[in-house]
């Protein structure tokens, strides 16, 4: 075996990577006015702002229900599947008003991390986390009112062998995720809001109150827009030959 080919395996990962690891800083924080913009926005209007690109696959869900409010600046994780060495590097990395966004490829058949490794990054600002993947300790961070998103949970807790790379652009719930970006997330699921559009997405937002009943909606707006659907329905359907009764 050459001196490169033995320089490039390990005895417990196999071949090493030509390309290494990339551990980045935090990009400058936003202004912590413009985040709160989203504190009370309602999820599913946000989703409409920034589109279906930037709206993550309802297999990313809350762990828990009720479900607090995520809201914060991605901190962005590319771990190898199947390896949290470097969800626990990350984690050292914390400031206040991070979330944790981990690409892990949707591996489920182990943790990200549990609860033990949450308490000192919670107490240094950490404000939620968002994984493609599983996570374990749910009634633990439930007690903590911990927002947790994930595909779904795993007990076991994997090895920690393999680096990864660190605030770098990652793929979570099929969205691309840069460091920085704003990651708001409730029952309804996760949107993330591109940092370069934060405030153009602000300013699109209406102040929103959940109606207690249905006469709490504008019925007379409603009813001028159901009344479009149902001429535009009525036409697509001549057009394809068919009818609708009267």
């Amino acid at each position: 075996m050459s001196q490169v080919a033995s320089q490039m395996r390990s005895p417990r990962m196999g071949h090493r990577p030509v390309i290494p690891p990339v551990v980045n800083a935090s990009p400058v924080r936003l202004p912590e006015a413009l985040l709160e913009r989203f504190r009370d926005a309602y999820l599913p209007d946000l989703s409409d702002a920034v589109g279906h690109l930037y709206t993550m696959s309802p297999v990313i869900r809350p762990l828990y229900s009720p479900s607090p409010r995520l809201l914060g600046q991605a901190l962005t994780v590319k771990a190898p599947p199947g390896d949290n060495l470097t969800v626990h590097g990350a984690l050292t990395m914390v400031q206040p008003g991070d979330v944790l966004v981990i690409d892990w490829r949707g591996y489920v058949e182990g943790c990200a991390t549990g609860a033990s490794s949450l308490a000192v990054p919670i107490k240094n600002g950490l404000r939620g986390a968002v994984v493609d993947g599983a996570w374990r300790d749910v009634g633990e961070l439930r007690a903590l009112g911990f927002p947790l998103f994930a595909r779904c949970v795993a007990a076991f807790s994997p090895p920690k062998d393999r680096p990864g790379e660190i605030n770098v652009p990652v793929s979570c719930g099929g969205v691309v995720v840069h460091p920085g970006d704003i990651v708001v997330g409730d029952e309804e699921g996760v949107v993330v809001v591109p940092r370069a559009w934060a405030e153009r997405v602000a300013d699109s937002l209406t102040a929103y109150r959940r109606p207690n009943s249905v006469d709490d909606f504008d019925l007379e707006k409603l009813r001028r827009g159901f009344e479009e659907k149902r001429v535009r329905f009525r036409e697509i359907v001549e057009d394809y030959g068919g009818s609708v009764p009267a």
